[in-house]
């Protein structure tokens, strides 16, 4: 028996350091969820889809029209486009 000693040691600090690895990797996976829900539904600079629309209006990149049909969609009501809604996702005419 004098053997198994120092061998049930080693294998009970090695079970100690995996269960300490796999806290610590549910820890980082909570805190990575956590702070990625928090993002959601925003751009890489920090916008949301109608802070972007509204900034686009304001600047005079996107129509009325375009504008009223774009915040529809945003908030899940889409509506026909109109005249001015004949432009592509950076805003240029289209023909």
């Amino acid at each position: 028996m004098n053997g198994m000693g120092p061998a049930m040691m080693a294998f009970m600090g090695l079970a100690t350091l995996a269960v300490l690895a796999a806290l610590a990797a549910l820890v980082v996976g909570v805190i990575w969820l956590a702070r990625r829900s928090v993002f959601v539904g925003r751009s890489e600079q920090g916008e949301k889809g109608e802070d972007v629309l509204r900034r686009r209006y304001a600047a005079g990149e996107i129509g009325e029209d375009e504008y009223h049909h774009r915040l529809a969609t945003l908030r899940g009501h889409p509506t026909a486009p109109g005249p001015a809604d004949a432009t592509d996702w950076r805003g240029n005419p289209q023909p």
